[in-house]
């Protein structure tokens, strides 16, 4: 059983605290469950099992369209292929030590978290976007400084402008019927 523990929270009481706490114990005194981690798991070098078929999306609409296809998702994508390219060409040099060659790793990793293109959209409001666009663009120039690269220009103009105000004041998207 994997666990995605984040996105409905807020609409339960204290963001779920009491609700997961006792979910966690329940299942941690279960005869015949054993929680543990996925590197856990990897460590134990369990036999696997081939997945017959593999279906791209996720559990938001079935699709990737809360992380790429408009206009603002895509030109942050854009932007982060272009710092992912620079990073190779940095890395691929050799001259970085070995720990600033970490800080690098991470940097890049920071970057490429999935989240910050969830939030780019006319439908997200106004403060959230505002916010997370900043950041990503923060995290960005961050990993050019770290690479010894100039930051470029784009990163000091906006991506995205949330103007939406969901209702129950999340983020989701109605499905289109």
């Amino acid at each position: 059983i994997a666990l995605d523990g984040e996105n409905a929270w807020e609409h339960y009481p204290f963001n779920g605290y009491y609700f997961l706490k006792g979910l966690y114990a329940a299942l941690a005194d279960h005869p015949l469950l054993e929680l543990t981690t996925l590197g856990d798991l990897l460590e134990r070098q369990l036999p696997c099992a081939p997945l017959p078929k593999v279906v791209a999306g996720s559990w938001v609409h079935g699709t990737l369209a809360t992380w790429i296809g408009d206009r603002d998702k895509n030109a942050g994508w854009d932007l982060l292929v272009q710092a992912k390219t620079a990073t190779d060409e940095v890395l691929a040099s050799g001259r970085l030590p070995p720990h600033k060659r970490e800080w690098v790793e991470r940097q890049l990793a920071l970057c490429e978290s999935s989240d910050w293109f969830w939030w780019f959209g006319d439908y997200n409001p106004y403060e959230a976007v505002r916010d997370f666009d900043l950041l990503f663009r923060h995290q960005l120039a961050s990993l050019y400084r770290l690479l010894g690269r100039e930051v470029p220009d784009a990163l000091a103009h906006a991506i995205s402008i949330g103007r939406g105000a969901p209702e129950g004041g999340g983020v989701m998207r109605r499905a289109q019927e």
